[in-house]
């Protein structure tokens, strides 16, 4: 006779539990993967987005920079005369004996519309960038201010009380640096803009959703990237090398311009203006 419990048979008892055990599983395991899944499209609805805004940042910065990479050959006579002045000043030339320039450097302007426009591309699309992306971006955006600044040299030129110089000299005087640095930078300037195109590709091919534990700019200028970026433009890159035969060169540009003499101890009390501005 089957055993009974609550007046019903014990086996009937033992598959109702069964079948509620099943039930409550088959519930948690469903809400689990409801979960997981919903999570998941969440994820992958997220990733799909940003790799959309990753891949149209990338595209507008690397087409400016392209646009503004356009280069020029300078010609016959006007290379050797420039060639010769490079030499005197141990300045490099990349592509000896041809002269090669990108044509935002052939004036103050049309350099600083460039600046300015790279600056303004940084800030709207640099949330949409991965951390190696940025660090590269912050880096140029840093090469090109020294850049910039170097065009303040004859701001700070000591010179006699009876010179001046004019705003028309000024502009001339800045347009020939601007075109020499151009040409000492050229091959410097390329490798960026590729280095920069090689990390995009990679940042879309790899794409990696976490967190980064620090920024370039978090605690100002003292974390790792900053100061890697500040070892590569003072010790490491061209203009960094190059910077004090840059001041050298506006000292005698100037003196050329204005037909007058510096001394050694002009070009010291100049060079320490210019070093305590910058």
């Amino acid at each position: 006779m089957a055993e009974l419990y609550l007046g019903y048979p014990v086996f009937i008892w033992q598959g109702v539990v069964s079948l509620a055990s099943t039930l409550v599983a088959g519930l948690v395991i469903g809400f689990v993967t409801t979960f997981y899944l919903k999570q998941k499209d969440e994820s992958t609805r997220v990733a799909g987005v940003i790799l959309e805004k990753r891949v149209d940042a990338q595209h507008q910065i690397l087409n400016f920079l392209e646009n503004s990479s356009q280069k020029f050959e300078m010609i016959q006579p006007l290379s050797a005369s420039m060639r010769e002045l490079l030499h005197d000043f141990d300045l490099q030339i990349p592509y000896d004996p041809h002269i090669q320039y990108a044509d935002i450097f052939t004036s103050i302007d049309k350099y600083r519309n460039f600046f300015h426009g790279f600056e303004e591309l940084l800030s709207k699309h640099r949330l949409w960038l991965d951390s190696k992306t940025r660090y590269q971006m912050f880096l140029m955006q840093s090469y090109f201010a020294a850049i910039n600044a170097t065009m303040l040299a004859f701001n700070r030129i000591p010179l006699p009380q009876d010179v001046h110089l004019s705003h028309d000299e000024m502009g001339e005087l800045s347009d020939k640096l601007m075109l020499i640095v151009g040409i000492v930078i050229d091959a410097e300037f390329n490798e960026l803009i590729m280095d920069l195109d090689v990390l995009m590709v990679r940042s879309i091919y790899k794409l990696n959703l976490a967190r980064p534990k620090d920024s370039y700019l978090s605690r100002g200028f003292t974390n790792k990237e900053a100061k890697r970026s500040e070892q590569f433009l003072v010790n490491d890159s061209v203009m960094g090398q190059s910077l004090s035969k840059l001041i050298a060169l506006a000292l005698e540009l100037v003196a050329e311009k204005k037909d007058i003499d510096f001394s050694e101890a002009q070009f010291f009390e100049y060079f320490g203006h210019y070093s305590a501005g910058r």
